[in-house]
């Protein structure tokens, strides 16, 4: 029984059901999970099982037949899935999969995660176990993967406080993104080996206020600024203290070695181009 509601489930369903190509459709995602995660704005997850998934991604003009298209990505590209929004800022996500390659009595991590079977023309799925709606965890990352996500970081850091000193704000911005990416990657890990509590930490930060300890959200909302010195330095010196400790922790719980004496070192070089800096010194 099908418990989904969505303003684009009704054309979906009947535009595969008259395709021969097509032989099931399987919802994942939020909406096929029913928790407390969905909302309005949740697009709809649809994996369309097809005997020749080519006609579908070399030719995508079916989806004007679905509806009012404003976007899809991507375009004229031969990719196994597309996404699109449609009029209304309606979110649609389609991957295509070959009906050969479904093995229907097992769980994969996302079917794991909860999906719902809307179309099933062959029983591919007949075998197939109910889900948990679980999140499956992620192992623990290597030491090489903690010592590159640590040594990018502070790669990035030199580099943006040099472009604050040289005015050159856009090029901070960009630098500091993969900063935040690390910050990300480093409170993941500290959620699920330091606290170890078996938590979902979804996708890019998503309900990142549901997951992340008091502490380290508190300081996520202090390593955002606008587009003066004095707000990235104030932001810059927030996320560095931020990922130090969350570095320490994670380093410490995974029993890996964490080089303190050369970060502090960046760290204080930081601060030095950070004091000499004229905005600083005409602020005192």
């Amino acid at each position: 029984m099908v418990n989904i509601t969505h303003p684009y489930l009704d054309a979906i369903l009947d535009w595969a059901r008259q395709e021969d190509a097509i032989r099931a459709l399987v919802v994942t995602g939020s909406l096929a999970r029913m928790d407390d995660t969905t909302d309005q704005y949740s697009d709809l997850d649809v994996q369309v099982i097809a005997t020749d998934i080519k006609r579908y991604i070399e030719d995508d003009r079916w989806l004007n037949h679905l509806g009012d298209v404003w976007i899809r990505y991507p375009i004229h590209q031969d990719a196994p899935y597309r996404l699109v929004w449609f009029s209304g800022g309606i979110k649609v996500d389609f991957q295509f999969l070959e009906s050969d390659t479904i093995q229907g009595d097992q769980l994969t991590d996302e079917y794991t995660r909860g999906y719902q079977v809307l179309l099933d023309k062959d029983d591919l799925f007949r075998d197939l176990p109910p889900s948990p709606r679980l999140f499956p965890q992620a192992p623990p990352p290597s030491a090489a993967e903690v010592q590159a996500t640590i040594n990018e970081f502070w790669f990035e850091a030199i580099h943006v406080a040099q472009f604050i000193r040289r005015r050159d704000f856009w090029v901070v911005k960009h630098r500091d993104w993969t900063m935040k990416a690390n910050v990300l990657r480093m409170l993941e890990w500290q959620t699920r080996h330091v606290r170890r509590e078996s938590i979902n930490t979804w996708l890019i930060g998503r309900r990142i206020a549901h997951w992340a300890d008091e502490g380290a959200y508190a300081a996520i909302e202090r390593i955002w600024a606008g587009w003066d010195a004095l707000a990235l330095w104030e932001a810059l010196l927030n996320q560095l203290e931020l990922f130090s400790r969350l570095s320490r922790e994670v380093a410490s719980a995974l029993q890996f070695t964490y080089e303190e004496r050369r970060y502090r070192d960046i760290g204080a070089y930081i601060h030095k181009l950070w004091r000499e800096d004229p905005a600083i010194e005409s602020k005192d």
